[in-house]
Order: C-alpha cells, then sequence, then structure tokens
C-alpha cells in the first residue's frame, strides 16, 4: 500500500469493539506516533519532572512523532499483539476492519468448524472422567 493513500477511518463500531483502556499518554504501535492527554500536570507526575522536560524538547524536535489531545484520557486496544491508538490520524485500524468484515464467511466457517471440534472433544474428555470416576468408587 503506498503511503501516499490515505486510509479511511475505522468505523465507530469497530473502535468501540477495540477500545478496553484509556491511558494519559499512549504509544500507537501501528504507525509509531506518541499521542498526549491534555493534562499536562498528570504527565509530568507520571514521568517526574526531568522526564517530563526532556518529553517536551522531544515533542518541539519531533512534532510529527507526537499527538496531543483534547481528551485527559486518549482510549486505545490491542489488536494483533499491537497497540492502537483510537482516533489516531493513521487510521491503520481501519485495515484490521476491512479484513475483518472482508473475511467473515471464512470466519463464520472458522469458528462453527473450530467450536464443533472443541465440544466433539469436550465429550470425549468429559466420558473419560466419568469412566475415571467410575472406577475409583
Amino acid at each position: 500500500m503506498s503511503n501516499l493513500r490515505k486510509l479511511k477511518k475505522p468505523s465507530e463500531e469497530f473502535e468501540t469493539a477495540i477500545t478496553h483502556a484509556g491511558s494519559i499518554m499512549i504509544n500507537c504501535q501501528l504507525c509509531g506516533a506518541t499521542h498526549l492527554g491534555n493534562d499536562e500536570t498528570a504527565i509530568e507526575q507520571s514521568l517526574g519532572t526531568k522526564e517530563y522536560k526532556s518529553l517536551q524538547k522531544e515533542i518541539k524536535e519531533n512534532p510529527k512523532g507526537y499527538i496531543l489531545r483534547e481528551e485527559e484520557m486518549v482510549p486505545w486496544g490491542m489488536i494483533g499483539g499491537k497497540q492502537a491508538v483510537i482516533g489516531c490520524p493513521c487510521n491503520k485500524l481501519s485495515l484490521y476492519e476491512n479484513l475483518f468484515w472482508n473475511s467473515r464467511y471464512i470466519i463464520e466457517d472458522y469458528f462453527l468448524s473450530r467450536t464443533e471440534k472443541e465440544l466433539s472433544e469436550a465429550k470425549d474428555n468429559k466420558s473419560l472422567a466419568e469412566k475415571v470416576k467410575k472406577s475409583i468408587k
């Protein structure tokens, strides 16, 4: 995919499904940008004064790597083993949404097949456990 093509924003439903936490400062591991909530005092208390001043310097030197948010807590979740920041302008979360949605029938077949197999194995395990219990009594 070309970097020149802007990704569509993920749907609100997908973002809601992914969101499970909020942080005053969080890195989007889908693009590398660090998002900062609007409570500078909380960020300074979290980092300590020395690290906070270092962060301020880094933001001035590399403004593209940091996104200052309007909210105090920045929402995020995990997908594919990575932190995904909700509302990140990279919109890379939409790649996962598109994969899931476009593969929904494959996923449905997989879930059905897998749960049928696990149910069969669970029934076999229950039968074995009942035989063991009978042999002990």
